[in-house]
Protein backbone atom coordinates (compact mmCIF):
# COMPACT_ATOMS: atom_id res chain seq x y z
CA UNK A 1 0.00 0.00 0.00
CA UNK A 2 1.34 3.74 -0.73
CA UNK A 3 1.58 6.58 2.07
CA UNK A 4 0.24 9.50 2.13
CA UNK A 5 2.60 12.19 0.91
CA UNK A 6 2.99 15.89 2.04
CA UNK A 7 3.13 17.90 -1.26
CA UNK A 8 2.88 21.80 -2.70
CA UNK A 9 0.69 23.97 -5.10
CA UNK A 10 0.86 27.59 -6.52
CA UNK A 11 -2.87 28.82 -5.97
CA UNK A 12 -2.85 31.98 -7.33
CA UNK A 13 0.94 32.37 -7.08
CA UNK A 14 0.40 31.44 -3.18
CA UNK A 15 2.08 28.44 -1.04
CA UNK A 16 -0.58 25.68 -0.52
CA UNK A 17 0.07 22.10 1.03
CA UNK A 18 -2.04 19.11 0.38
CA UNK A 19 -1.63 15.16 1.30
CA UNK A 20 -1.28 13.23 -1.63
CA UNK A 21 -1.85 9.25 -2.58
CA UNK A 22 -1.31 7.90 -5.77
CA UNK A 23 -3.46 5.72 -6.95
CA UNK A 24 -3.25 2.17 -9.52
CA UNK A 25 -5.62 3.77 -12.27
CA UNK A 26 -4.47 7.66 -12.93
CA UNK A 27 -7.18 8.62 -14.66
CA UNK A 28 -9.57 8.31 -11.35
CA UNK A 29 -9.52 10.87 -8.34
CA UNK A 30 -10.88 11.87 -4.96
CA UNK A 31 -10.50 15.19 -3.96
CA UNK A 32 -11.55 16.13 -0.38
CA UNK A 33 -11.92 19.09 1.49
CA UNK A 34 -11.94 19.39 5.44
CA UNK A 35 -13.86 20.86 8.03
CA UNK A 36 -13.36 24.32 9.34
CA UNK A 37 -10.29 24.60 11.75
CA UNK A 38 -9.09 21.45 11.06
CA UNK A 39 -6.65 20.44 8.41
CA UNK A 40 -5.84 17.67 5.88
CA UNK A 41 -3.88 15.24 8.03
CA UNK A 42 -7.28 15.30 10.28
CA UNK A 43 -8.21 12.71 8.42
CA UNK A 44 -5.92 11.04 7.22
CA UNK A 45 -7.21 7.74 9.05
CA UNK A 46 -10.62 8.13 7.09
CA UNK A 47 -8.01 9.20 3.68
CA UNK A 48 -5.98 5.77 3.92
CA UNK A 49 -9.38 3.81 5.18
CA UNK A 50 -11.24 5.22 1.68
CA UNK A 51 -8.02 4.43 -0.42
CA UNK A 52 -7.98 0.65 1.42
CA UNK A 53 -12.23 0.48 0.58
CA UNK A 54 -11.59 1.51 -3.07
CA UNK A 55 -9.19 -1.58 -3.57
CA UNK A 56 -6.35 1.53 -4.30
CA UNK A 57 -7.87 2.29 -7.37
CA UNK A 58 -8.18 6.41 -7.22
CA UNK A 59 -5.76 9.07 -5.95
CA UNK A 60 -6.53 10.90 -3.44
CA UNK A 61 -5.92 14.46 -2.57
CA UNK A 62 -7.03 16.56 0.26
CA UNK A 63 -5.95 20.28 0.50
CA UNK A 64 -5.17 22.41 3.72
CA UNK A 65 -7.61 25.37 2.89
CA UNK A 66 -6.34 29.02 3.34
CA UNK A 67 -5.71 29.60 6.95
CA UNK A 68 -5.55 25.79 7.12
CA UNK A 69 -2.63 23.10 8.65
CA UNK A 70 0.65 23.84 6.60
CA UNK A 71 -0.55 25.97 3.74
CA UNK A 72 1.01 29.26 3.99
CA UNK A 73 -1.05 31.21 2.25
CA UNK A 74 -2.12 34.80 3.13
CA UNK A 75 -4.89 34.99 5.87
CA UNK A 76 -5.98 38.01 7.08
CA UNK A 77 -9.10 37.53 9.10
CA UNK A 78 -10.09 41.20 8.08
CA UNK A 79 -10.13 40.46 4.29
CA UNK A 80 -12.19 37.26 5.07
CA UNK A 81 -15.58 38.06 3.79
CA UNK A 82 -17.20 34.86 2.61
CA UNK A 83 -16.62 31.33 1.91
CA UNK A 84 -16.26 32.02 -1.95
CA UNK A 85 -12.46 32.56 -1.11
CA UNK A 86 -12.18 28.87 -0.10
CA UNK A 87 -14.89 27.70 -3.09
CA UNK A 88 -12.29 29.85 -5.78
CA UNK A 89 -9.20 28.41 -3.99
CA UNK A 90 -10.50 25.02 -4.05
CA UNK A 91 -11.45 25.39 -8.04
CA UNK A 92 -7.91 25.94 -9.02
CA UNK A 93 -6.56 23.14 -7.37
CA UNK A 94 -9.47 20.56 -8.45
CA UNK A 95 -8.40 22.20 -12.37
CA UNK A 96 -4.82 21.87 -11.52
CA UNK A 97 -5.12 17.96 -11.35
CA UNK A 98 -8.16 17.33 -12.75
CA UNK A 99 -8.27 13.71 -14.19
CA UNK A 100 -11.28 11.70 -16.64
CA UNK A 101 -13.27 11.09 -13.68
CA UNK A 102 -13.24 13.18 -10.50
CA UNK A 103 -15.02 12.66 -7.27
CA UNK A 104 -15.47 15.93 -5.15
CA UNK A 105 -15.98 15.15 -1.47
CA UNK A 106 -15.73 17.17 1.57
CA UNK A 107 -16.61 17.23 5.38
CA UNK A 108 -18.48 20.47 7.33
CA UNK A 109 -17.39 23.06 5.56
CA UNK A 110 -15.90 21.02 3.40
CA UNK A 111 -19.01 19.52 2.04
CA UNK A 112 -20.20 22.94 1.07
CA UNK A 113 -16.61 23.77 -0.93
CA UNK A 114 -17.11 20.24 -2.52
CA UNK A 115 -20.26 21.18 -3.65
CA UNK A 116 -19.20 24.92 -5.38
CA UNK A 117 -16.84 23.18 -7.05
CA UNK A 118 -19.50 20.53 -8.77
CA UNK A 119 -21.76 22.69 -9.05
CA UNK A 120 -18.87 24.91 -11.41
CA UNK A 121 -17.04 22.18 -12.66
CA UNK A 122 -20.45 19.93 -13.15
CA UNK A 123 -19.49 18.79 -17.07
CA UNK A 124 -15.80 17.34 -15.08
CA UNK A 125 -17.32 15.87 -11.66
CA UNK A 126 -18.70 12.13 -12.02
CA UNK A 127 -19.66 12.23 -8.22
CA UNK A 128 -19.92 13.99 -5.26
CA UNK A 129 -19.94 13.31 -1.21
CA UNK A 130 -21.29 15.84 1.13
CA UNK A 131 -20.59 14.55 4.59
CA UNK A 132 -23.01 16.22 7.13
CA UNK A 133 -22.47 19.78 5.01
CA UNK A 134 -22.91 23.06 6.85
CA UNK A 135 -26.41 24.41 5.31
CA UNK A 136 -28.29 26.00 7.57
CA UNK A 137 -31.64 27.85 6.43
CA UNK A 138 -29.45 31.55 6.96
CA UNK A 139 -27.32 30.66 3.21
CA UNK A 140 -30.35 28.85 1.48
CA UNK A 141 -31.61 32.81 1.09
CA UNK A 142 -31.77 34.62 -1.82
CA UNK A 143 -29.29 37.18 -0.90
CA UNK A 144 -29.90 41.43 -1.10
CA UNK A 145 -27.97 42.76 -3.36
CA UNK A 146 -25.97 45.22 -0.31
CA UNK A 147 -22.93 45.50 0.56
CA UNK A 148 -21.45 42.62 2.61
CA UNK A 149 -20.06 44.78 5.25
CA UNK A 150 -24.01 45.63 5.69
CA UNK A 151 -25.23 41.83 6.24
CA UNK A 152 -22.07 41.78 8.53
CA UNK A 153 -23.06 44.63 10.77
CA UNK A 154 -26.93 43.16 10.69
CA UNK A 155 -25.56 39.50 11.64
CA UNK A 156 -23.59 41.40 14.71
CA UNK A 157 -26.39 43.53 15.82
CA UNK A 158 -28.83 40.04 15.58
CA UNK A 159 -26.31 38.06 17.64
CA UNK A 160 -26.54 40.65 20.39
CA UNK A 161 -30.13 39.55 20.90
CA UNK A 162 -30.17 36.22 20.20
CA UNK A 163 -28.25 32.83 21.25
CA UNK A 164 -27.90 30.49 18.64
CA UNK A 165 -25.15 27.64 17.41
CA UNK A 166 -23.13 29.52 15.41
CA UNK A 167 -22.35 32.63 17.72
CA UNK A 168 -21.35 29.92 20.18
CA UNK A 169 -18.99 28.00 17.68
CA UNK A 170 -17.76 32.10 16.70
CA UNK A 171 -17.27 32.72 20.15
CA UNK A 172 -15.54 29.70 21.47
CA UNK A 173 -13.32 29.98 18.40
CA UNK A 174 -12.00 32.73 19.34
CA UNK A 175 -11.51 32.20 22.66
CA UNK A 176 -9.48 29.25 22.07
CA UNK A 177 -6.18 28.14 23.34
CA UNK A 178 -3.76 28.32 19.82
CA UNK A 179 -0.07 28.33 21.61
CA UNK A 180 1.42 25.08 23.69
CA UNK A 181 4.70 23.48 24.30
CA UNK A 182 4.73 20.92 22.51
CA UNK A 183 2.56 18.13 20.75
CA UNK A 184 2.01 16.04 24.09
CA UNK A 185 0.79 19.05 25.77
CA UNK A 186 -2.16 19.79 23.07
CA UNK A 187 -2.87 15.96 22.75
CA UNK A 188 -3.54 16.08 26.73
CA UNK A 189 -5.23 19.29 26.19
CA UNK A 190 -7.99 17.96 23.79
CA UNK A 191 -7.94 14.44 24.22
CA UNK A 192 -11.76 13.13 25.14
CA UNK A 193 -12.93 16.69 25.31
CA UNK A 194 -15.59 19.06 23.77
CA UNK A 195 -15.04 18.06 20.06
CA UNK A 196 -12.76 15.66 20.41
CA UNK A 197 -14.87 13.91 23.04
CA UNK A 198 -15.24 10.36 20.98
CA UNK A 199 -12.20 10.50 18.86
CA UNK A 200 -9.59 8.00 18.15
CA UNK A 201 -6.20 8.94 18.98
CA UNK A 202 -5.60 8.68 15.61
CA UNK A 203 -7.54 11.18 14.50
CA UNK A 204 -6.69 13.94 17.51
CA UNK A 205 -3.15 12.61 16.46
CA UNK A 206 -3.55 13.75 12.81
CA UNK A 207 -5.15 17.03 13.77
CA UNK A 208 -2.27 17.80 15.69
CA UNK A 209 0.91 17.06 13.30
CA UNK A 210 -0.70 18.76 10.64
CA UNK A 211 -2.16 22.07 12.20
CA UNK A 212 0.71 23.06 14.18
CA UNK A 213 3.47 25.15 13.55
CA UNK A 214 6.53 26.39 15.66
CA UNK A 215 7.03 29.17 16.87
CA UNK A 216 10.28 29.94 19.06
CA UNK A 217 10.20 27.60 21.85
CA UNK A 218 6.54 27.18 21.46
CA UNK A 219 4.21 25.74 19.17
CA UNK A 220 1.06 27.24 17.55
CA UNK A 221 -2.00 25.67 15.95
CA UNK A 222 -1.40 27.15 12.58
CA UNK A 223 -5.27 27.63 12.13
CA UNK A 224 -5.35 30.95 14.11
CA UNK A 225 -8.29 31.46 16.72
CA UNK A 226 -9.49 34.44 14.72
CA UNK A 227 -9.39 33.10 11.73
CA UNK A 228 -11.10 30.23 12.88
CA UNK A 229 -14.05 32.35 14.07
CA UNK A 230 -14.25 34.84 11.15
CA UNK A 231 -15.01 32.09 8.78
CA UNK A 232 -17.70 30.52 11.56
CA UNK A 233 -18.58 34.11 11.44
CA UNK A 234 -18.55 34.53 7.28
CA UNK A 235 -20.74 31.46 6.48
CA UNK A 236 -23.95 33.39 6.32
CA UNK A 237 -22.51 35.77 3.21
CA UNK A 238 -22.26 32.82 0.48
CA UNK A 239 -25.20 31.73 -0.48
CA UNK A 240 -25.30 27.80 -1.35
CA UNK A 241 -28.57 27.60 -3.22
CA UNK A 242 -26.92 26.51 -6.45
CA UNK A 243 -27.13 23.21 -4.66
CA UNK A 244 -30.58 23.01 -6.54
CA UNK A 245 -28.74 23.25 -9.73
CA UNK A 246 -26.78 20.42 -8.69
CA UNK A 247 -27.01 17.69 -11.45
CA UNK A 248 -24.30 15.36 -10.14
CA UNK A 249 -24.98 12.07 -8.67
CA UNK A 250 -24.55 13.29 -4.85
CA UNK A 251 -24.20 11.06 -1.02
CA UNK A 252 -24.83 13.11 1.50
CA UNK A 253 -24.34 11.43 4.70
CA UNK A 254 -25.85 13.52 7.77
CA UNK A 255 -25.26 12.71 12.05
CA UNK A 256 -27.80 11.88 14.14
CA UNK A 257 -27.27 14.21 16.62
CA UNK A 258 -25.90 17.80 16.08
CA UNK A 259 -26.23 17.83 12.43
CA UNK A 260 -25.12 20.87 10.61
CA UNK A 261 -27.52 19.89 7.47
CA UNK A 262 -30.70 21.36 8.01
CA UNK A 263 -34.20 20.17 7.43
CA UNK A 264 -34.29 23.32 5.20
CA UNK A 265 -31.98 21.98 2.83
CA UNK A 266 -32.95 19.04 2.66
CA UNK A 267 -36.41 20.16 1.64
CA UNK A 268 -35.09 22.15 -1.21
CA UNK A 269 -33.28 19.03 -3.00
CA UNK A 270 -35.03 16.02 -1.14
CA UNK A 271 -37.16 15.56 -4.90
CA UNK A 272 -33.88 15.37 -7.07
CA UNK A 273 -33.33 11.94 -7.87
CA UNK A 274 -29.34 12.12 -8.02
CA UNK A 275 -29.64 13.14 -4.32
CA UNK A 276 -29.05 10.29 -1.50
CA UNK A 277 -29.55 11.03 1.43
CA UNK A 278 -28.64 9.07 5.02
CA UNK A 279 -28.35 9.48 8.40
CA UNK A 280 -25.34 8.12 10.17
CA UNK A 281 -25.62 7.37 13.88
CA UNK A 282 -23.21 9.93 15.77
CA UNK A 283 -22.27 13.36 15.97
CA UNK A 284 -21.32 15.75 13.41
CA UNK A 285 -17.73 13.92 13.47
CA UNK A 286 -19.01 10.87 12.47
CA UNK A 287 -16.11 10.43 9.88
CA UNK A 288 -13.69 9.92 12.78
CA UNK A 289 -16.36 8.46 15.02
CA UNK A 290 -17.30 5.77 12.38
CA UNK A 291 -14.65 6.22 9.63
CA UNK A 292 -15.04 2.56 8.37
CA UNK A 293 -18.77 2.70 8.26
CA UNK A 294 -18.47 5.61 6.71
CA UNK A 295 -15.96 4.55 3.73
CA UNK A 296 -17.68 1.16 3.29
CA UNK A 297 -20.72 3.37 2.17
CA UNK A 298 -19.19 6.08 0.21
CA UNK A 299 -17.22 2.77 -1.64
CA UNK A 300 -20.82 1.21 -1.91
CA UNK A 301 -22.07 4.68 -3.84
CA UNK A 302 -18.71 5.50 -5.90
CA UNK A 303 -19.22 2.09 -7.17
CA UNK A 304 -22.82 2.21 -7.84
CA UNK A 305 -23.44 2.79 -11.37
Amino acid sequence: MNSIQRKEVKIFKEDFSYLFLQGKDHSKKIFFFHATGFNAETYAPFINSLYEHLNEDYSIYALDQRGHGLTNASAEPSELKSWETFFIDGKDFVNQFSAQENIIMGHSMGGVVASNISYKLQDNVKKIVLIDPVIQPESLKIKLPIPNFLRAVFFLLKNLFSKSRATEMISNAKKRRSEFLDQEEIFKHYFGRGAFKDWPEEFLRGYIKGGTKTNGQKLNLSCHPEWESKTFAVSYNASVRFIKKLTIPAYVPYASVGSTFSNSAMRMVKNKKQFIFEEIDGSHFFPMEKKDLLCNKIKDFIHKT
